[in-house]
């Protein structure tokens, strides 16, 4: 669901990876130096799995099955996943924290132990402002806890000792003197009836310094360089003992994922393209890759030069699901001078790139016939458009192409076929619709899309 939602973005520059985030790995990527450092991120949307006890509207399962103890299960990994996504904060940046529940040990609860246990680093930042006209209370303060029986307790202390394994002293809300430290009144809890909807808990947090374990972890790493030397010279002297050897770690061999390859400027592929679609320099052949080893290509994907070095410094330690945006496919067509047609998708990205050669203009009633006339099988044949594109498209040799309009108020560019006889126009029904609503065009044919 992710990839399908993604993709709609049409964008070169997001990664799809598939990770218990809880332990998510560091990514690493090449910086002016040539060096491979971590990367940290100016914004973190952890939505965490929760109880999901707000959503009882749309899901009336809750009311039969809900109880005190899912929560008191969920508050540890919400937590670990919390504390992942600050780590993997820079200095500045924002996460925001949010369930689809309103129990205060899956809410506050969390991000009190959270800013408690970063002594400093991070603070809850107001949000609601940003949504003027929002309807909401503040986070909670103060909450007693409850066992599954409902049994319920203000602290710690009161909880039986056979609880002790379930309800934990960090699930309990901070005293009253030091309830200002942690700006729990500035998370955002929405009720199902303020505005028509399901109930949503959302916190901003803003991270204004290191975390006390990334600054210890920094000195271990400062230290490691001076310990390498003294290492080395002690594990040649154990190489020459009559000690037995430790047995070696396995090594990691990365995911069982399909591969994704980058072209090279040397590639076949490549050169079909370059020329047939006369594609400028500054198009960086490096950036096209595809997910198959094998000489006959089927799609070419394209990404941002960052990604390429994202994908090639982390490829043995992420999953990475998806990446890149369909850009060309492999249209085995006879006679063809280059076995990849343009897809529509990808064509923003490089349509400035494309060659004069491999464009045409046409008119706002020839762009109307294309759109309404996008069966594969049945292409508008070339005698039903105007004169002016009929001259036009004799200069333009068979294969895919960029068809172009433009008025004072639009411009659209998409991916074309020239046949021998027929022009069409690869388009979805989706911006089809959309396109001819732009167009003021009839759509009465699109029945629900009208």
């Amino acid at each position: 669901m992710l990839v399908h939602q993604a993709r709609r973005l049409n964008s070169p520059c997001f990664i799809v990876t598939n990770h218990d985030s809880c332990f998510l790995p560091n990514f690493l990527m090449t910086n002016s130096d040539g060096q491979k450092e971590e990367v940290k991120f100016d914004r973190v949307l952890c939505d965490v799995v929760c109880s999901g006890d707000a959503t009882l509207r749309k899901n009336p399962d809750i009311w039969l099955k809900w109880n005190q103890g899912q929560a008191l299960n969920l508050h540890g990994v919400q937590f670990r996943l919390a504390k992942r996504g600050a780590e993997l904060l820079a200095i500045g940046g924002k996460m925001v924290y949010s369930t689809c529940s309103l129990n205060p040990v899956e809410n506050e609860a969390v991000l009190h132990r959270l800013i408690k246990d970063s002594e400093g680093a991070l603070e809850i930042v107001d949000s609601a402002s940003l949504v003027p006209g929002l309807k909401y209370i503040p986070g909670l303060t103060t909450w007693d806890l409850a066992s599954k029986e409902i049994e319920c307790f203000k602290s710690f202390e009161d909880v039986p000792e056979k609880y002790h394994t379930i309800i934990r002293p960090q699930m309990f809300p901070p005293s009253p003197e030091d309830a200002s430290k942690y700006n729990l009144e500035k998370c955002i809890r929405i009720l199902p009836h303020f505005q028509n909807t399901g109930g949503f808990f959302v916190a901003s947090i803003v991270k204004k310094s290191y975390l006390p374990w990334e600054k210890e972890a920094k000195k271990q790493e400062a230290s490691k360089s001076d310990e390498q030397t003294e290492q080395t010279s002690t594990e040649s002297e154990k190489s020459n003992s009559t000690e037995p050897q430790r047995k070696k770690r396995r090594l990691f061999h990365g995911y069982k994922e399909d591969p994704y390859v980058f072209l090279t400027p040397e590639d076949l592929a490549w050169s079909q393209l370059k020329n047939f679609y006369k594609l400028s320099d500054e198009f960086n052949p490096l950036c096209l890759l595809t997910r198959s080893v094998s000489e006959k290509k089927k799609n070419i994907y394209f990404c941002s030069e960052q990604i390429r070095d994202l994908l090639l410094c982390n490829e043995s330690s992420v999953k990475i699901i998806n990446t890149g945006v369909k850009t060309f496919v492999r249209c085995d067509n006879r006679n063809m001078e280059c076995p990849f047609r343009l897809a529509n998708e990808g064509l923003p990205n490089i349509n400035f790139m494309i060659g004069e050669c491999r464009r045409l203009n046409i008119c706002k009633d020839d762009l109307i016939i294309l759109l309404n006339n996008t069966d594969p099988t049945k292409p508008p044949p070339l005698a039903t458009l105007t004169e002016e594109t009929q001259e036009n498209v004799k200069s333009l040799g068979a294969g895919s192409c960029v068809l172009k309009y433009s008025d004072d108020k639009l411009t659209v560019s998409l991916v074309g076929w020239r046949g021998q006889t027929s022009l069409r126009a690869y388009v979805d029904t989706n911006d089809t619709v959309h396109i001819l609503r732009l167009l003021g065009a009839d759509l009465s044919k699109y029945g629900k899309f009208n």
